[in-house]
């Protein structure tokens, strides 16, 4: 089968990338499914080596899913993590010309919050390079409509969103924040707001919305939350883990604070950063005999390979959760990874 490599962003995959870069591997077939790999830190706040780290793992992640055959993979870890790239990568997803049928994303990093309204953070977002910073409205606005453009006119065609899967690891890009879908929340110490220092019992959230449109007037709507930013869909399941969904997508990312790639997990000299490296070698099918298991069992073998075989990831500190302090935010924040939506989801061969 014919290889053609060309690149993730300039002019939607046209040209290629500047040299160093990782190429789109687009194979001919009718259908094309996507994955991209990206990733930015803020300015300062980083210990040593994280920056490394985080192009280490997207680098793997960016090898495994050019080794399984059948993906269009490109890594625009830092460089290209921009949200003129960011846009092109989700139109060129979204347009109905291209054939996407599929479409997954991995993101590390730092996340950027725009502060004020609406509350607790305003909206979410990441850092970009070059200040090209990306906000979950920008998010929503193109991963869920194609912005159709001629000489004789223009229009924002709703298309539902081609990015089936996202894993987002970053500090609170995957909350619980509201309890309406208007913006209400409650406030709770060490998750919608920061804690002196820890509390025993630790703090549980009321909360139940992971995202709301801010205003249903604008063209196309503005969102807040980027789960729901990224998939389109308000109503997936709080706890896609333990109690999955069945519907077509599933978000997985952070509550409050993420740990850095290079922070020790305490099991058998690993870093956090092997985490995602295990969790997609095993949905990939690389240590599973070429099979590739769903998105549960992969969180599963990725916790029992950094934790230890006794532990799930339902029974590990990633679901329960426990208390970090982050180098840029005041106070101590209660952090747990949260799974909405349908974790029973295979990454398609």
């Amino acid at each position: 089968m014919r290889k053609t490599r060309i690149a993730v962003c300039l002019l939607l995959f046209l040209l290629s990338f500047a040299a160093g870069a990782s190429m789109l591997d687009v194979k001919s077939a009718s259908a094309l499914k996507v994955s991209v790999q990206w990733g930015h830190l803020a300015p300062s706040g980083a210990p040593a080596g994280e920056g490394d780290a985080e192009s280490w793992i997207c680098d793997q992640i960016y090898w495994n899913f050019y080794n399984a055959g059948t993906w269009a993979p490109s890594n625009a870890y830092w460089q290209y993590t921009q949200l003129w790239c960011v846009v092109q990568v989700l139109q060129y997803c979204q347009s109905p010309n291209n054939g996407v049928n599929w479409a997954t994303t991995w993101w590390v990093g730092d996340f950027k919050p725009t502060g004020g309204s609406p509350q607790p953070f305003g909206h979410l977002g990441f850092y970009g390079h070059n200040g090209q910073d990306i906000f979950d409205s920008d998010v929503y606005k193109y991963a869920n409509y194609y912005y159709w453009s001629s000489p004789y006119y223009n229009w924002w065609q709703p298309i539902p969103s081609k990015q089936y899967f996202d894993f987002v690891w970053t500090c609170t890009n995957g909350d619980l924040y509201w309890y309406d879908s208007n913006g209400n929340y409650y406030s709770v110490n060490g998750i919608t707001q920061a804690a002196a220092s820890p509390t025993y019992p630790p703090p549980s959230n009321p909360n139940t919305k992971y995202g709301f449109i801010d205003d249903p007037y604008s063209t196309p709507p503005s969102a807040v939350g980027l789960p729901l930013a990224w998939t389109g869909a308000a109503g997936m399941s709080a706890d896609g883990y333990s109690s999955p969904d069945y519907g077509s997508y599933c978000y997985v990312g952070w509550e409050a604070v993420s740990p850095f790639m290079v922070n020790p997990t305490g099991y058998n000299s690993k870093q956090y950063m092997h985490f995602p490296y295990y969790f997609y070698r095993y949905a990939l099918g690389i240590d599973n005999y070429g099979v590739h298991a769903n998105i549960h069992d992969s969180l599963d073998y990725a916790t029992r390979n950094i934790f230890g075989s006794g532990y799930s990831f339902g029974t590990s500190i990633l679901t329960t959760g426990n208390w970090s302090q982050a180098p840029l935010m005041w106070g101590r924040w209660y952090s747990r990874m949260r799974v909405f939506g349908n974790s029973n989801l295979n990454l398609p061969y």
